[in-house]
């Protein structure tokens, strides 16, 4: 959700008044009493300025008056004084530790400020209080999804779906997370229910529109990012998003055309004219290409990937000067860029610098070590210096990485396969392939996981427990998310 203001955080009643009597330590005095229920009033009819005078005139009655420290809190936020809404929210919580509602503001309160780490702690405590109250759930979720904890992301943000089904952000908000963790098909669902119940809801379909391109689905793409358009023609996301739909189609003419609306509208939009260069590019309109990646790099220097295709194009077009000083810009703008390494040192070669082409390849292979093809330009390389030793060694290890890179795409359908066999309840077909696929690569922790499930069902709980393990080893090294083993 984007950061409007305070006042227009909420979600249904995001903030509102708890209801019932004042609560406090204390049965707070009737001056007290009177104040707050003013201060609420005038909260209503969003006159904070006079609200935190009456907050304040009944804290001085009654200086442990819990519900008024929130009141306050919640009035000096929605006039941005988030300092002063954090310390009146803990005041309240440390007045009467029950009070949920002061958990609960706390915690988006440090939301707003993109404290996630610290919003976790009170945004718990509210949902121990209140475990139903789905607004918790939510901005718990989502601090959880910032701090790229997205199992546990997901599982607020479901228990918040369930309890406010027919509220779209939460749909929304849901079917991002899902999407982080590329369960696309369940993100799409939550996407189109939230679009469902607000059909203007632009974020979603935006957002549906990019699922459905991770999945290959570039005519459901364009036509959900159609409807975005028809919302708001003037969209600068969803011209660009129908833009890349439309390049995943090979429709490189409409998305010129979508591109070029969109730079008319943002005429400085750096990113804008460097897919504009690949839609010209895949056209072989070379010289509309160059022209565009030009402009983006005059737009924005450090934008690496425009350099590397304007070195690309001016090499198909056989200008090796000019596209050896596209690639130094690339590396300069990224210097782990591995690609652009490999065709710097692969343009020196053509152009007859062994030496300096050799350095630069041998570069590339340091930062992408499993690459064949690297090894194989750097095999001719040293072939063409003379260093024929070397360059045996250079092949013999591009010879071993093209069988590995066999294996990796043979384990990952095998994975996929025993997969669907789990799913289908086939445990020994499932077994079969994911065992044959952590063969195949050892370290593909998926595999392992999934094994681990179809061994528990099978029975086999010892086996079932190594294979969790293993999973969770590999979690640990990649520093990546699995879900919870059963």
């Amino acid at each position: 959700m984007r950061r409007r203001g305070w006042a227009l955080v909420v979600i249904a009643m995001l903030l509102a008044h708890s209801g019932g009597a004042a609560q406090s330590r204390s049965r707070p005095s009737a001056a007290a009493e009177k104040a707050y229920q003013e201060g609420l009033a005038r909260q209503q009819r969003q006159e904070d300025t006079e609200a935190i005078a009456a907050f304040r005139e009944a804290l001085r009655e009654s200086p442990d008056f819990a519900a008024a420290q929130s009141g306050l809190g919640y009035s000096l936020g929605r006039q941005n004084d988030l300092a002063g809404a954090i310390a009146a929210f803990e005041t309240a919580a440390r007045l009467l530790p029950t009070l949920h509602e002061a958990h609960f503001r706390l915690g988006v309160t440090h939301w707003l400020r993109k404290a996630y780490r610290e919003a976790i702690g009170p945004l718990q405590t509210a949902v121990r209080l209140q475990p139903r109250h789905l607004e918790s759930r939510f901005y718990l979720g989502q601090c959880w999804k910032e701090l790229g904890e997205r199992q546990k992301a997901i599982a607020e943000l479901r228990e918040a779906a369930r309890l406010g089904p027919q509220v779209a952000e939460v749909q929304r908000v849901l079917g991002l997370a899902l999407a982080a963790e590329e369960s696309f098909e369940e993100a799409a669902g939550a996407l189109r229910k939230a679009i469902q119940l607000r059909p203007d809801l632009l974020e979603a379909r935006n957002q549906l529109g990019l699922v459905l391109l991770q999945q290959r689905k570039a005519d459901a793409a364009i036509a959900e990012l159609e409807q975005a358009r028809q919302l708001a023609p003037q969209d600068l996301a969803t011209l660009h998003n129908l833009g890349l739909a439309l390049m995943q189609k090979a429709d490189y003419r409409a998305a010129i055309a979508r591109y070029e609306e969109l730079l008319r509208l943002s005429p400085e939009d750096a990113e804008a004219w460097y897919n504009l260069g690949l839609a010209h590019k895949y056209q072989d309109d070379f010289t509309a290409a160059v022209k565009a990646f030009r402009q983006s790099i005059a737009l924005q220097a450090t934008l690496p990937e425009a350099h590397y295709s304007l070195g690309v194009t001016l090499l198909q077009q056989s200008q090796l000067e000019e596209a050896a000083k596209a690639f130094r810009g690339a590396i300069a703008a990224r210097p782990d860029y591995a690609d652009a390494f490999y065709l710097l040192g692969t343009t020196l070669q053509q152009q007859g610098a062994l030496g300096e082409a050799v350095g630069f390849l041998r570069e590339a292979i340091r930062l992408s070590p499993q690459s064949p093809q690297y090894f194989n330009t750097l095999g001719n390389t040293l072939r063409q210096q003379g260093d024929l030793a070397a360059a045996r060694t250079a092949f013999a290890e591009a010879t071993r990485l093209n069988q590995r890179r066999t294996d990796l795409q043979a384990a990952l359908f095998a994975t996929n396969l025993g997969v669907q066999r789990l799913q289908e309840g086939r445990l020994g077909e499932a077994v079969e392939q994911l065992t044959r696929a952590t063969q195949l690569d050892p370290e593909n922790r998926r595999a392992h996981y999934h094994l681990g499930q179809a061994l528990q069902r099978q029975g086999k709980r010892t086996a079932a427990a190594a294979s969790f393990k293993r999973a969770r080893q590999l979690e640990e090294a990649e520093k990546g998310p699995l879900p919870p083993s059963p």
